[in-house]
């Protein structure tokens, strides 16, 4: 529709609908009354220019067309926007009330999980990974944290419930056991920190933690590494302990220059020899007050003990010269004379007891009887049934100040009384040869004890007590064999011997004193028959003394 020049421009509610929507989306896009011109523009002489007050009258009339037929936020059906962003532009908005912009803040946050939540769920994660993300409704995540876990957890457990304690306590012993361990103690580590950190940080939650939380969460990391922490330092304790534990030729206890023996034959009988030292206060050298030799029937799961007395004399030696001074004092003086026992002290000390029992000692255990102390006390105590009451006045030393006593019955002795028990012998009716069987009682009571699964938690003091004064010239890759044998020994398959009267002579000899003369004959004899052939039943032969054999009541009764 063409206007005459200077007419009046037509009511737009009278106008056409087409017109009327043009104005209204040129209004709303606050286009200048000038672009109206376009609608009359035309060749000269057919239209002339908009007078400025009829332009002045179009905007209110279109605003006010707006207003009243087109709802603000609504668009005719035939006006479609351009482009994505043809929307309506607010030049002159009002600021938003800082009241109302911290009531949307707050709802908004009340809308978001809570700290307390972002905390309890990474705490969930560092005991059990995954079980964080379960919280959060992170299903897959979970599941990724959750598998490995779950594996190793399945592995540790299988592990336990098919392999004997002893012999799983064996394999940790290897060095390249205890290797493998700290690597999986550091993963384990890591992957609970990592699970921990992911349910803190989940997407759920805002990516700026308060201050309570964050300290939270470093709890959380310090509680988890405790234990990690803990179980590297017994293994690094382990390693160092057992390093010089499992030495052939270490200082500890005067066992210098100790050289290895003979090697037990496939499927034959493993022989230990269990030594004793006494270097107490007051002593120039070292005694060895208690001797044992312990043998292993790999076929027929048997045990056989003999206990030999210190006071003997004239006992052979490798070369095929004769010791004359008390058995006791062999290991020290062989030691302090290298020419003429090149083997070493403890060499020497094996060699005459294998020939003492016709047997080959493979190989020594050694401890000083103050790390039998310790042992005994870093195990909480040992329980031990007392045959009868003992009292010996005169008893001292490792704890002890002067006498010691005890009433029949079932008893839990720390470490200094269990030394006390294997020592004394002075009570009425009491000598060398019981306090022998004495000492294999408390062994086999040891066994029990060191077989016990608690033996995990005490595991830091014990390495820290044999540490120090025990050595053995063991192999390593022998523990698991042998203590999965000794798991499967009973009560009834240990045979126990004390070398005693008629097996040897008491005399006094010029300058020993009172000494014991061995009757070889007789004691190689007894040792046959203790001392069998694998697969077959040992023998206490005539002439032997046997110790107390501990049937399975007996050994129960051990224990108050």
């Amino acid at each position: 529709m063409i206007q005459r020049p200077g007419a009046a421009l037509p009511d737009p509610a009278a106008a056409p609908r087409a017109i009327r929507v043009c104005l209204a989306v040129l209004a709303e896009r606050s286009f200048s009354l000038r672009a109206i011109g376009l609608l009359d523009s035309a060749p000269a002489g057919r239209c002339g220019p908009v007078s400025s007050e009829t332009a002045a009258g179009v905007a209110p009339r279109v605003q006010a067309h707006r207003i009243s037929r087109d709802p603000a936020g609504q668009r005719p059906p035939a006006v479609r926007p351009l482009t994505r962003d043809a929307r309506p532009i607010e030049r002159d908005a009002a600021p938003l009330d800082p009241a109302r912009s911290r009531a949307r803040a707050s709802v908004a946050a009340e809308n978001r999980p809570s700290n307390r939540r972002r905390v309890f769920s990474a705490l969930l994660s560092s005991v059990l990974p995954g079980t964080g993300q379960l919280v959060n409704a992170r299903w897959r995540i979970a599941v990724q944290f959750a598998l490995p876990t779950l594996a190793l957890v399945g592995i540790a457990l299988l592990i336990a419930r098919l392999v004997p304690f002893p012999q799983l306590l064996a394999l940790a012993l290897a060095p390249s056991t205890i290797v493998a361990l700290l690597i999986v103690n550091g993963v384990v580590f890591g992957w609970r920190v990592l699970a921990a950190g992911q349910a803190f940080f989940d997407q759920r939650f805002d990516w700026r933690p308060s201050r309570a939380a964050a300290a939270g969460l470093a709890a959380i990391f310090v509680v988890t590494a405790v234990p990690h922490l803990f179980a590297a330092s017994v293994g690094l304790g382990a390693m160092n302990a057992f390093s010089s534990i499992f030495s052939s030729a270490s200082v500890a206890g005067g066992v210098a220059g100790a050289q290895s023996g003979p090697l037990p034959a496939f499927g034959g009988r493993i022989n230990i020899l269990l030594v004793g030292v006494d270097s107490g206060a007051g002593r120039d050298h070292a005694l060895t007050d208690s001797m044992m030799v312990v043998s292993v029937d790999p076929v027929g799961r048997t045990v056989s003990m003999v206990s030999l007395p210190r006071d003997m004399v004239n006992t052979p030696l490798a070369g095929g010269q004769v010791y004359a001074p008390k058995l006791n004092s062999l290991m020290s003086y062989a030691q302090t004379h290298p020419k003429d026992f090149p083997t070493g002290g403890m060499r020497a000390l094996e060699d005459t007891v294998g020939l003492l029992l016709g047997i080959p000692v493979h190989y020594y255990v050694f401890a000083d009887l103050g790390s039998f102390v310790n042992l005994v006390d870093a195990l909480g105590g040992i329980d031990i049934n007392v045959a009868k009451a003992l009292d010996d006045p005169t008893y001292h030393g490792y704890g002890v100040r002067m006498g010691w006593s005890v009433t029949a019955g079932p008893h839990h002795f720390n470490g200094s009384d269990a030394l006390a028990y294997a020592r004394i012998r002075h009570p009425l009716g009491e000598s060398d040869f019981t306090r022998q069987a004495r000492q294999q009682a408390l062994l086999l009571a040891l066994r029990k004890q060191l077989a016990s699964p608690d033996l995990v938690l005490q595991l830091p003091g014990l390495i820290a007590a044999v540490g120090k004064d025990v050595e053995t010239d063991l192999p390593r890759d022998q523990l698991p064999n042998l203590a999965a044998i000794a798991s499967e020994i009973g009560p009834k398959s240990i045979y126990q011997v004390v070398v005693r009267i008629p097996l040897i002579k008491p005399a006094t000899v010029s300058p020993y004193g009172s000494v014991q003369i061995p009757d070889l004959a007789r004691i190689r004899a007894m040792a046959a028959g203790l001392f069998s052939a694998p697969g077959s039943r040992p023998a206490i032969g005539t002439g032997a003394s046997p110790g107390p054999i501990l049937g399975p009541s007996a050994e129960s009764s051990s224990s108050p």
